[in-house]
């Protein structure tokens, strides 16, 4: 049979080796200093991310693993035996032609093997470097529809964790939980003295499987690695090293007190003086303050907050609110160097006096100030069209080597950028791509086929001759980047999130005194300013006026 062929290259990649658990030596995760080492006593897994002590784990459950990774060869190899006979009897083109097929089976796939798969599908589904189009489509429809536990198990777990009768803590608490996701619910309860909290609670025996399938996580990216290595060795991404962000962050999410040092580090940010006295630094941002004496592990108490999401608002009021939520990303990503890593629509509320909350801190990512300095050129230099300078930005930043041939893309990314840059996102994206190879809707026939052989020739070329990839700190940064344009589209089908950066990177170029932004607002105002080719440096009247 024809899913014969893949076979050998499946089976080669799925043969057992020694596996380390993923180091956390070059992670961009926000992780706590757990100095005191604390472990669960149940498992004997440490509550903080410890790669030494997961791994000791790994050696104790030999037939577990074995069995949840036997659960996952079940149903994944068919997958991946139908994916590497199509490489090799068809090549990519075979695989583009199938798309739609296998993102639908990958899914069904992410539901079957429970929670921890269906997370990473969830942040795979902002990753196109990674995944194509119609797998990205897919994926972003995956809903993560798990049953709640039984609230007696909830309180349980909440007496366990503070070492008294809820009584002790609690006036009242909601009899069913309030919102419940594959790692933990939350309540809605009273203090004594009269004031509303959520209580968050972590799901039973999460920890040991999530333990597990990183276990299982981890070997797959290495099968997934030798088969592009094998069938695609022009791609640059390392999947291994993607995969240990996310692992690292995802573990990281279990310790609610992380969860709580991040909360407090962000609100150190953004919101000045405690409790309901307290003021914020960005006009018009909240974030809800935490009862630490009540916080744990596994049992978070936090402020709670009466609003709506966001996503769900009308579209005036969320086009009001994008400018705040804009702001506080980046002030936290370009100042503070520390940003809400996911902030996708459940974690952005308004608030019923009109005011933009930020909840959940499980994932949050710190950026170097060489790193910071980078990004806004970045956002000057696409502004600005400027491609030629963009291309040294990537390089500082990772996504493109050293060695790469500027005169292949720059004008690649003249014709991807641009379209983007305009704003509008995908769809607006799209009609502007097409227009660009005269292959819009008013094109005769015999343009419409030179424009679709052209954007086919220029998309090989990115795939094949192209080597970028996303180093993982910048998956980080892109999933929260994509998360909150698509928010501001609701509110606004026109929203250009470089254009609407601008004016903050502005201000900060104008007020920084630091050499690396003083050399930025040169590049800001003369054309050239930032190139060693020679061309005159001349004062830009345009770039000036879109400055102040």
């Amino acid at each position: 049979p024809p899913a014969t062929a893949g076979a050998p290259a499946v089976n080669q990649a799925v043969s057992m080796t020694t596996l380390d658990a993923p180091d956390v030596g070059r992670s961009y995760v926000a992780l706590r200093d757990d100095k005191d080492g604390a472990t669960d006593a149940e498992t004997g897994l440490p509550l903080s991310y410890d790669k030494d002590r997961i791994q000791q784990y790994w050696l104790k459950q030999g037939s577990a693993l074995q069995q949840r990774w036997g659960e996952f060869l079940r149903l994944s190899v068919p997958f991946l035996l139908k994916t590497a006979t199509l490489l090799v009897q068809g090549g990519v083109d075979a695989l583009q032609e199938n798309d739609a097929e296998l993102a639908r089976d990958a899914r069904v796939i992410c539901e079957q093997l429970g929670p921890t798969f269906i997370k990473l599908a969830q942040t795979l589904s902002v990753r196109p470097d990674v995944l194509p189009p119609s797998a990205l489509a897919e994926l972003a429809v995956l809903q993560d529809s798990v049953v709640p536990f039984e609230t007696d198990v909830a309180i349980d777990i909440i007496e366990k964790e503070l070492g008294g009768p809820l009584g002790t803590f609690f006036a009242s608490i909601s009899e069913e939980p309030v919102a419940a996701a594959s790692l933990a619910q939350v309540y809605k309860a009273e203090l004594d003295d009269g004031r509303s909290v959520a209580v968050k609670v972590q799901r039973p025996q999460i920890l040991e499987q999530v333990s597990k399938d990183l276990y299982v996580l981890r070997r797959a990216a290495e099968v997934y690695q030798r088969l592009i290595d094998r069938f695609a060795p022009q791609q640059k991404t390392n999947y291994v090293d993607l995969l240990n962000e996310w692992a690292v962050g995802f573990y990281t999410e279990l310790d609610f007190r992380s969860e709580i040092d991040n909360l407090n580090s962000i609100r150190d940010v953004l919101v000045e003086g405690a409790h309901e006295d307290a003021s914020t630094t960005v006009q018009g941002v909240y974030v809800p303050y935490a009862l630490e004496e009540l916080c744990t592990a596994r049992v978070a108490v936090t402020e709670w907050i009466d609003g709506v999401k966001l996503s769900t608002c009308e579209p005036h009021e969320i086009k009001r609110l994008t400018p705040v939520a804009q702001e506080a990303f980046l002030v936290q990503l370009l100042e503070a160097g520390i940003f809400h890593a996911d902030p996708h629509p459940g974690n952005l509320f308004r608030k019923d006096d009109g005011q933009l909350a930020i909840l959940d801190f499980g994932l949050v990512a710190r950026v170097r100030s060489e790193d910071q300095d980078t990004m806004i050129n970045a956002i000057v230099h696409l502004a600005n069209k400027d491609f030629p300078s963009l291309v040294d930005d990537f390089i500082d930043l990772e996504i493109l080597p050293r060695d790469t041939s500027r005169g292949t893309v720059v004008p690649l990314m003249d014709k991807a950028l641009s379209p983007y840059i305009a704003g509008g996102g995908a769809k607006k994206f799209e009609e502007r791509v097409r227009a660009s190879y005269g292959i819009d809707a008013d094109a005769d026939l015999g343009k419409a086929v030179g424009g679709f052989q052209a954007m086919t020739q220029d998309a090989l070329t990115v795939l094949n001759d192209v080597p970028f990839s996303i180093p993982p700190y910048f998956a980080l940064l892109g999933r929260a980047f994509v998360t909150l344009e698509g928010i501001a589209l609701q509110g606004d089908p026109d929203y250009a999130i470089i254009q609407a950066a601008y004016p903050f990177v502005s201000r900060k170029l104008l007020s920084s005194d630091r050499p690396a932004a003083r050399r930025a607002l040169q590049e800001a105002l003369y054309a050239g300013a930032g190139r060693d080719d020679g061309s005159r440096r001349a004062l830009s009247p345009r770039r000036l006026a879109s400055l102040v």
